[in-house]
């Protein structure tokens, strides 16, 4: 299954970093240039579901960008710039951008942003997931592993299904128990420890050596999608 692509058109190498620890953490596929040329490549070779655009870039202006964008494409545009003055602002909006935000900014602004465009243009997580031999169907919750259905106790279900909302990203052991047992619940964190493990005995080919269920050490877990 393919994540949701962001293309980052970004004169500002610093700033590009930064967005796409924000964004990768997120699950989505990040890609990146610095100038308006490589950018304009980088659309036709990855063909983004959404492009963060700066206005000021070193060889053409980010409009021409963006209208060449609009020609190939539908995606989300959400312009980054410091430009922001009303005239800059409603220029990007007649080009056709989903959203202007001027710089500087929060990137968890950002980020609630991106959602909200998503939400709006109905891009998102497709209701079944296929990784490798196994399947999840997020809406009737259900798992097959080679075809036979996977018999899940509570906890495991909704570990795996809020892990396969967010494909990619990181929880922390924190988050997932704050998340399935809530904080009035008089379990511990191990607990979330054990369930994720009878859970990748269920769905992993070899639970020691996880493709799908992935920790990533001193930061939490993620359902994996990245080799699919």
């Amino acid at each position: 299954m393919d994540t949701i692509k962001i293309l980052i058109i970004e004169d500002e190498q610093s700033l590009i970093e930064i967005l796409r620890l924000y964004l990768e953490k997120d699950g989505y596929t990040v890609y990146s240039s610095t100038s308006a040329s490589e950018g304009l490549r980088l659309i036709d070779e990855t063909q983004p579901d959404i492009l963060l655009l700066d206005i000021n870039l070193p060889d053409h202006n980010g409009f021409h960008v963006a209208r060449k964008f609009r020609e190939k494409s539908d995606g989300i545009l959400i312009f980054i710039s410091g430009e922001k003055s009303k005239s800059t602002v409603l220029e990007g909006f007649e080009i056709g951008c989903d959203d202007f935000i001027i710089k500087p900014f929060d990137p968890v602004e950002l980020l609630a942003r991106i959602k909200a465009n998503i939400r709006r243009s109905g891009l998102s997580t497709p209701d079944v997931l296929k990784l490798g031999n196994l399947t999840i169907n997020l809406a009737n919750k259900t798992v097959r592993k080679n075809n036979e259905e996977v018999d899940l106790f509570t906890k495991e279900k909704m570990l795996l299904f809020h892990l396969a909302q967010n494909p990619n990203q990181i929880f922390s052991a924190e988050q997932l128990y704050d998340s399935i047992w809530g904080m009035e619940s008089n379990a511990d964190l191990k607990t979330v420890q054990v369930n994720l493990s009878t859970l990748r005995k269920k769905i992993e080919d070899n639970p020691k050596k996880p493709k799908y269920i992935q920790t990533e050490r001193g930061f939490g877990y993620k359902l994996s999608i990245s080799s699919e």
